[in-house]
Formats: structure tokens, sequence, C-alpha cells
């Protein structure tokens, strides 16, 4: 299978279409979920990938038209190809050029590839954008996760900060997203986190952000009204189900 790193792609002209799940895809998007038989197809349900997520949301506000492919995460082993397509990394979502063959993995790769290719809605590049929360997912809420007893709290008062600090940045410019008026790539690459922190953390550590944080929650529910939100969320008892495993996880390693 041909693979191509994202720092040597050529420009191919975009199409766009109002729904970009509907249209003729452009590109395979493998991601974490339940296929129906087998390892991986595009007949399941979408599973709790933030990455994907992220990757999924820029491809609905680009108009991007893209086909979901499930795989199942904890048999990734088993996929003879994955360690060809994605360079030994394993790691989901990749995403497969129909027209070229081509593969490309790795959303903080596959974000500002994109909108290189399909620069008509802009977005922004990660590093163009404003840089904030790039600790509150790991190690905040990770090491938060797995806390028990007399470091919890110090655990807990660090992720608090972390949310701190978003809403303090809101507050200040005063806009409705990290992006101004409109949303940019750290709008698309922190609210699908923020979500499963809500979730995740809900279910496994009781944790609920105080309404104090107004800013954060205004601009979460601001995001979840988009229309790319809802084809790139899972049901939320997939998040559930993963932030559990996660955390077991997570104290094995310990």
């Amino acid at each position: 299978m041909a693979f191509t790193t994202l720092r040597t792609l050529t420009r191919v002209p975009s199409s766009r279409s109002a729904l970009a799940v509907a249209a003729e895809p452009l590109y395979d998007i493998y991601i974490k979920g339940a296929p129906v038989e087998g390892l991986v197809n595009e007949k399941g349900e979408l599973g709790d990938c933030p990455f994907s997520q992220r990757t999924m949301m820029t491809m609905q506000e680009k108009n991007i038209p893209y086909k979901m492919m499930f795989i199942d995460e904890y048999r990734m082993q088993e996929i003879p190809w994955l360690d060809e397509v994605t360079e030994g990394a394993r790691q989901i979502p990749f995403v497969q050029e129909k027209e070229t063959g081509k593969w490309y993995h790795d959303s903080d790769f596959i974000v500002p590839y994109l909108e290189d290719k399909f620069p008509e809605r802009k977005l922004g590049k990660p590093d163009e954008c404003p840089q904030v929360g790039a600790e509150l997912f790991k190690p905040a809420f990770f090491e938060y996760l797995v806390a028990d007893g007399a470091e919890e709290k110090p655990k807990l008062d660090r992720l608090l900060k972390e949310f701190q600090g978003l809403d303090d940045w809101l507050g200040e410019k005063g806009t409705p997203y990290f992006g101004g008026e409109d949303v940019c790539a750290t709008d698309l690459a922190l609210s699908p986190r923020v979500k499963h922190i809500f979730v995740g953390g809900k279910a496994v550590k009781g944790f609920e952000l105080p309404a104090s944080f107004k800013n954060v929650h205004a601009w979460m529910e601001r995001m979840q009204q988009r229309k790319s939100w809802g084809p790139a969320m899972p049901d939320e008892s997939w998040m559930v189900k993963g932030w559990h495993k996660k955390r077991e996880m997570l104290l094995a390693d310990k």
C-alpha cells in the first residue's frame, strides 16, 4: 500500500458538499468504533476517540466528503496492513485519499494538511491559532483520572487550573470562540476533549465543571450546536465505557 508523509503532499483540486458524509467521498477515515463484523468495515457504530472527532469536525466544517471506516481498536494488532499505512504508529485516526490511494495518519498532521488542501473554508493551522489548553487533556485529566486518596485534590486543582485558563482567555477576548467570531483549529481540537472530560470525568470520578466557569460552558454550548458536531460525536455510553477502560489501563501502568 502506498504511503506518503504529510510533509510531501501535492495539491489536488477540492470538492465541496453541503453534507460531508452524504456526497461522493474523497477520503475514507478510519476511526475507533464497533464494526458490524470483522476488524474493519464501514458498517458499525462510532466509538469514543476525540482525535477522530477532531478530524471529522474539521472535514465537516470544510465540507469535505468522507466515509467512516470503523476499527475494533482492541484488536488492531490483528490488522495485517496497519503498520504500513501508519508507519508503525497504530494510531487512530488515519485516512486514505480515494483519488490517489495515499494514506495519512495522526490528527496533528491530518488537520494542517486539510487546511492546505482545502483553503476555501479557512480554519487556520494549529500553530497559527491560540495556544491554549495544551495540558488540559494530557497530563491534567489523565492524572486526575487515576488519582486517589491524598493525591486526588491536588490533581483536581491542576485540572481546574487548566479550565480556568480557558475561561479567562475567552472572558478577556470576549469572543464566542477561540477563533474569534468563528471557529478555528483550536476550537475543533479542544471541544471533543472537553466533552470527553465532562462525560468521562463524571462517570469515573463524579467530576462536574462548576457553573462559575461560565465562559467554558457557553463555548461548549455553541460548539455542540454546530452542524459539524453531531456527525462526529459518538453516543455518550461509548465515552463512559472508554474512560472506565482507560482508567484501568492507566492504573495498570502506574
